[in-house]
């Protein structure tokens, strides 16, 4: 069982808990403020820093143009208007295209029927401007927003049509591939790695759920429903030797060991979230998910804190009677009515003039979203840039943060300095949550990014004992 096996070629999701970014900058107090993140794999850090309040300027490297068009993809769902699509709709369609094998035929619905406007985002730079100004496209080459054009009309293919991605089998095959003779042991094989590892690092996870995602790729079945539709959001190709010639291989080629909680299931600051009780956790990593996801895409559609309680969990055999509403409630809650009837009359008057001036003929729906309460830019750069970002007179002293995944570690070079202003910080992901990684690689992962932010002129700054105390290495620029 190789590591690459396990983790894959491509990581649809990060392998540490969203952070806030801006915290590590607290010494900056003015202007805006510059972060290059560098393999991220998904918009964990990027939802909250929408939520930080600060001005901040994203330049975002992704792997794979995939990413790219995921980033898009689920923008566009949390940022929808709450006249079509409640918070809670919003929460469960974001995770359930977010991080499961097969989706329920909503999100499906959803996905092919924005696919012309997705498209229309990344060929025309004034539609982009207008229905989703804080992403920026204008770095990228030509012929990469037209494989990403590609790859939305692949995701538009039919719903029965599962041949062209047939993501059961697919995901049974890299399971197979990965355990060998073990398969047929495959649960007590996930349950020596829950135990050995993951529990004691993140207590919130549960092991039969994590069990039934490796054995399924199913992750968050926050609602009862159908989830029998191959999620053709997770597809990618891959470059293999078939029949003795290079070939592009097109699967699933991500994670199949460490799983999609990491991002927002295994950390709170909730502290009623690591109850335990006849030692069980009574909220499971997809509980735990859920309520921070609707957090942050409540803080962002409003700009407001979210501040009502978790669901109840799952030893609550019947929910605590409701106490009568105060005074200031109702009228809270009718004046939100009224707001919300408002941007309904509102809405549907644009709807209407929308589809007159354009939409008539083509029948195509028309694309709402929020203008989020954030004042984060985020600017996607050209794959494979990071070598050359150094020599572009533009960014020397740029960034006043760098986010290196810890799959991008090597780009931690002497050259990364011209970039950096003076008492900037280099924040490298842990392989804390990296489970099938050897003890071997795990005990020299530390001192390596040492030896290489040496090199690069950055001290290293905590936290002390790495391994097990945090999920992210931070350092300093010392020249």
């Amino acid at each position: 069982m190789s590591l690459l096996e396990g983790v894959g070629h491509l990581s649809w999701w990060g392998f540490s808990p969203s952070s806030d970014l801006s915290t590590y900058c607290s010494h900056k107090k003015e202007g805006p403020l510059k972060v290059l993140c560098v393999g991220t794999n998904d918009l964990r850090h990027i939802l909250r820093l929408m939520c930080s309040g600060r001005e901040v300027e994203v330049y975002l490297m992704e792997t794979n143009l995939e990413l790219y068009c995921r980033h898009l993809l689920l923008l566009s769902v949390l940022l929808q208007p709450s006249h079509l699509m409640g918070l809670q709709e919003k929460t469960e369609m974001y995770l359930d295209l977010y991080g499961n094998s097969h989706v329920r035929s909503a999100s499906f619905k959803f996905v092919k029927n924005n696919i012309p406007n997705f498209i229309r985002m990344v060929t025309d730079e004034d539609y982009l401007r207008d229905i989703l100004p804080m992403v920026d496209l204008s770095l990228l080459k030509f012929k990469e927003r037209d494989f990403m054009e590609g790859i939305f009309k692949f995701w538009a293919a039919s719903e029965t049509n599962e041949e062209t991605f047939p993501m059961e089998r697919l995901w049974d095959s890299r399971v197979r591939s990965y355990l060998g003779e073990r398969y047929d042991a495959g649960r007590n094989v996930y349950d020596m790695d829950f135990s050995m590892k993951l529990k004691e690092r993140a207590s919130l996870l549960d092991f039969n759920e994590s069990a039934t995602w490796r054995q399924t790729g199913v992750s968050f079945e926050v609602r009862d429903g159908v989830y029998d539709t191959p999620n053709r959001t997770l597809c990618s190709g891959i470059v293999k030797m078939i029949g003795g010639a290079k070939r592009l291989a097109r699967g699933y080629w991500g994670d199949i060991v460490c799983s999609p909680y990491l991002a927002h299931g295994i950390h709170s600051t909730l502290k009623e979230m690591y109850e335990v009780r006849n030692r069980l956790n009574v909220r499971t990593a997809s509980e735990v998910s859920e309520f921070n996801v609707m957090s942050l895409i409540h803080q962002i559609n409003t700009g407001r804190t979210y501040d009502k309680p978790p669901k109840p969990d799952r030893f609550t055999l019947a929910a605590p009677k409701e106490q009568p509403a105060t005074l200031e409630e109702v009228i809270e809650e009718e004046e939100e009515e009224e707001d919300d009837d408002e941007k309904i009359e509102d809405g549907v008057k644009d709807l209407k003039i929308e589809e007159t001036k354009s939409n008539r003929k083509s029948k195509v729906p028309v694309l709402e979203l929020n203008k989020p309460h954030s004042k984060l830019k985020v600017k996607l750069l050209p794959l494979g840039t990071m070598e050359q970002l150094p020599k572009k007179q533009n960014m020397v002293n740029t960034f006043d943060l760098i986010y290196l995944s810890n799959s991008q570690v090597s780009y931690f070079t002497p050259e990364l300095t011209a970039i950096l202003k003076e008492d900037a910080q280099v924040v490298v992901e842990n392989v804390k949550y990296v489970t099938p990684i050897s003890k071997e690689l795990e005990a020299g992962y530390l001192p390596k990014i040492k030896e290489l932010a040496t090199k690069a002129k950055c001290e290293f700054t905590g936290p002390s004992d790495a391994m097990r105390n945090e999920f992210q290495l931070t350092f300093h620029r010392v020249e």
